[in-house]
């Protein structure tokens, strides 16, 4: 049997993986009538991985449109459905999963957070989610299944009382989305766990560092997505690439222009094809993010294929400016804590959250040698927080 973490030779685990997608495909073509006609009715067995790229791609559209209809198990073994809804529309994308897709995503957690902490560590939780089968609850599972004690704080809202919090229960672990948890240590730099998870957003190269510069610890990259039952890839202590879970995704990473697999080390769009599925197969679904494979081996011993860097959203970074650079900018500069920005006819304008005492100017410099073309107007925030979420709105 081949796990997430197994080191198998590649063509063995190649293998396995074509078997699992034949499976997959034949299961959501006798279910779906989208994916039927999106094959053009007709599907023959696949005997090879070139057989296999010649099958369309699943969009998130593709997703909206069919409803229910991508299902692929009666209803009563639907244990958990995920609704997000598409940015700057009213359509909501639904995933399903049954107790075997959330079981075996709690398995990877509980195999993947080993390097970090052992029995007895205590590890602050601070994702979303309050459902016991959501990405907190999965994950304060997958921890208490080899002794390590979960603590579910959710979203910070409060830097004072995280950080108080993390004063009182020393956590060895940290687990958080990038931007939060660079701003709890530069708000709360005496904390020092051993280590932290950075998930569930783009991770700057400056958001890293800070976060491991100011509190002297290991930072770990895992990416994940609401599609893969958010458990998709993570760092091991080699920081060499995230490891892919083998034994649920086969990855493929593809040109956007020509819509064709591109080599290790190029850069394209993240495409996965589920392999044990149950609820609801995904065959080539392109997720919009941006990344690269690399085979290099790794110093863990491991051989195969690992995701490199996920650069952002393919939306995003077909822009000038994009929400990423700044971030990579603005997230260099410890007095930065947030922003939100807008652009429109040469003007970059933001709303900047700054350390006490800071002053604006600073910032406004770097990103006028970033973008000497551009008009920067920047304003102080002076509120707890920035109200809704970091955003660079496009005016034009």
């Amino acid at each position: 049997m081949i796990t997430w973490s197994s080191d198998v030779p590649l063509e063995e685990l190649r293998a396995y993986q074509l078997k699992c997608i034949n499976e997959q495909v034949f299961r959501l073509f006798r279910c779906s009538r989208r994916y039927r006609s999106l094959c053009g009715g007709t599907i023959e067995t696949l005997d090879s991985f070139s057989d296999f790229e010649n099958l369309p791609f699943l969009s998130s559209d593709d997703i909206i449109s069919a409803g229910t209809d991508m299902v692929c198990v009666p209803q009563r073994e639907i244990r958990r459905i995920v609704s997000l809804k598409t940015s700057g529309t009213e359509n909501v994308k639904r995933i399903y999963f049954t107790f075997g897709d959330i079981e075996r995503n709690i398995s990877f957690f509980d195999e993947g957070m080993r390097p970090l902490c052992t029995a007895g560590d205590t590890v602050m939780i601070f994702m979303p989610g309050a459902a016991p089968d959501g990405i907190s609850g999965q994950l304060s599972e997958g921890l208490s299944r080899f002794g390590a004690i979960p603590v579910r704080y959710g979203l910070i809202s409060d830097y004072g009382e995280a950080a108080l919090r993390c004063s009182q229960l020393k956590p060895n672990t940290i687990v958080g989305l990038p931007v939060p948890v660079r701003r709890l240590a530069l708000t709360a730099p005496e904390i020092r766990p051993r280590n932290v998870l950075l998930s569930a957003d783009y991770v700057s190269p400056s958001v890293a560092d800070t976060v491991s510069r100011v509190w002297g610890c290991e930072v770990y990259l895992h990416y994940g997505l609401t599609e893969s039952c958010y458990g998709f890839a993570v760092e091991c202590p080699y920081h060499s690439g995230m490891h892919i879970r083998n034994d649920e995704f086969y990855v493929e990473i593809i040109d956007p222009s020509s819509g064709l697999p591109l080599p290790c080390g190029e850069e394209g769009i993240i495409t996965f094809t589920t392999l044990r599925r149950e609820a609801m197969p995904l065959v080539r679904y392109r997720t919009g993010d941006v990344g690269y494979l690399t085979e290099e081996p790794c110093g863990c011993g491991s051989k195969l294929p690992r995701l490199a860097r996920v650069s952002g959203r393919e939306k995003a970074l077909s822009r000038r400016p994009n929400i990423n650079e700044i971030d990579d900018i603005l997230f260099a500069l410890d007095d930065v804590l947030d922003y939100r920005a807008s652009y429109g006819s040469g003007v970059l304008s933001l709303e900047l959250l700054l350390r006490p005492g800071a002053e604006l100017c600073g910032p406004e410099r770097v990103l006028q040698e970033k973008y000497e073309e551009l008009t920067i107007q920047t304003e102080l925030w002076t509120g707890e927080q920035l109200p809704g979420k970091r955003a660079l709105e496009y005016r034009d």
